[in-house]
This record gives structure tokens, C-alpha cells and sequence, in this order.
């Protein structure tokens, strides 16, 4: 049986910002039950969410990582998970209203990356890699005109690990703008550059964030056994 509290223990922490913590949590294997003290740290909302899952497996895991994601803020507020007032914003981004904490969630098969910081907009992606069935097709939907003159010039076998590392960069930076699809994924520049590489986004005109800063990024190198992209994405102070 898979309990949050019991397993809070074994979750890495990374830093890769100053301030800023980004938590690795291990979610319940494919037939691993949840406790019901892990069932008790959910909203009402997030148990109703789970039912709607076709796969129980994957039900479990997004109440794991909702779970996992409200236990860490707890123990930063001082507060119990199950009561933190949570919110999400017309684009889906969840906050909590009348704290300056910022907060991100992404899971990928058995694993979780929480990211967190006092201040600043975060956005956190994870993807484990699997084969791409339509690798061309989903290339030509989300690069940038740059990103693929230089995807088409790699060696066929290194094309999808790049489209791995670009497609985590995208979404963390869309995740911390808190936009979602607002803003096409080409439109995102983040190059294709090896992991563990760093950047920055600029954005066009008229974005709330200051289109002269952008947004930033990096890649983060996890204690994972599977093939993996990862990436923190932070709007400027």
C-alpha cells in the first residue's frame, strides 16, 4: 500500500534556483493501493477528478501526485493538505489565494516533480521517454521555424531525444507564463541544445510577463532509472 506520509521520507529535493525546491516522488506502482490517510489529504473536487480516469492505475497516480503536491505544501504553510485553499485560475493553473507561494505539479508514468518558490511563477515538466509513433508530424506542430532547420540537420537517432528535451522546455514555459495553449507551442523558442541545458524565452508583445526579460529555464538532471526530460521554467522577479 502507497501512503504519502510513510513515503515522504524518500522524495530527493532538488535546488536548482536559489529559493526555489523541486521535490522527485516515486508514485505507487501499477497495483499498489492508496492509503486511506492518502485519500484523506484530497479536495472533494480532486477525488471527484480520479473517478473520471478510464485506468485505475492511472487514477491512483494523479491522486499520489495531488497528494504528494498538497502534503509539501502543508508542511510549508503549517497547515493541514486537505484544508489548503486551493484555487485554479481561468487558464487551469492552480494558486492559493493570499499566499505569494508559487507552486507547479507534472507526472509522468510512475513519477512526480513538485516544484515550489516563495515568490516567483514556476512551471515544471517531466516526460519519461517513450518510442514517438508520429515523431515528424508532432515536430512540424511545435518547433519554431529555428528548431526545425536544426531538428531536420540531427542524425535520425538523435531526433527524439531532442523532441523529448524541447517538448519539457515548451511546457514548463508555457506552465509559468499560466497561459496554457493560449500561445501555440511554436511560438516558444527553446532550442535543441543537449540536456542538461539552460535558456531563456522571450516572448512577444503583449504578455503580462516583461517581454524583455522572458522567461527562463533549465534542464534538471534526475536520479531516474528510465530515459527521461525534465525541465524548471521561472518568470523574473
Amino acid at each position: 500500500m502507497w501512503d504519502v506520509h510513510r513515503a515522504r521520507a524518500s522524495w530527493p529535493r532538488l535546488e536548482p534556483l536559489a529559493q526555489a525546491q523541486v521535490w522527485l516522488i516515486r508514485l505507487p506502482d501499477d497495483q499498489q493501493a492508496l492509503s486511506p490517510e492518502t485519500l484523506a489529504c484530497l479536495s472533494p473536487q480532486e477525488s471527484q477528478r480520479a473517478q473520471r480516469f478510464a485506468q485505475a492505475r492511472d487514477a491512483r497516480r494523479y491522486m499520489a501526485a495531488h497528494a504528494a503536491l498538497r502534503t509539501l505544501l502543508g508542511e510549508l504553510l503549517g497547515c493541514a493538505p486537505d484544508v489548503l485553499p486551493w484555487q485554479t485560475d481561468a487558464h487551469g493553473k492552480p494558486h492559493l489565494p493570499g499566499h505569494r507561494l508559487q507552486f507547479n505539479l507534472s507526472h509522468s508514468d510512475a513519477w512526480a516533480l513538485v516544484a515550489v518558490h516563495p515568490a516567483r511563477a514556476l512551471g515544471v515538466d517531466l516526460e519519461i521517454h517513450h518510442p514517438w509513433h508520429d515523431m515528424a508530424d508532432l515536430a512540424g506542430s511545435i518547433f519554431h521555424p529555428q528548431e526545425s532547420t536544426a531538428w531536420a540537420r540531427l542524425p535520425v537517432a538523435d531526433q527524439a531525444r531532442a523532441l523529448h528535451a524541447a517538448w519539457t522546455r515548451k511546457e514548463a514555459c508555457l506552465k509559468a507564463v499560466g497561459v496554457g495553449l493560449d500561445i501555440p507551442p511554436e511560438q516558444v523558442c527553446v532550442g535543441l541544445a543537449d540536456a542538461p541545458a539552460q535558456g531563456r524565452w522571450q516572448l512577444g508583445h503583449g504578455h503580462q510577463i516583461d517581454a524583455a526579460q522572458g522567461v527562463h529555464w533549465c534542464d534538471l538532471s534526475l536520479p531516474l532509472p528510465e530515459p527521461h526530460s525534465a525541465c524548471l521554467a521561472w518568470t523574473p522577479p
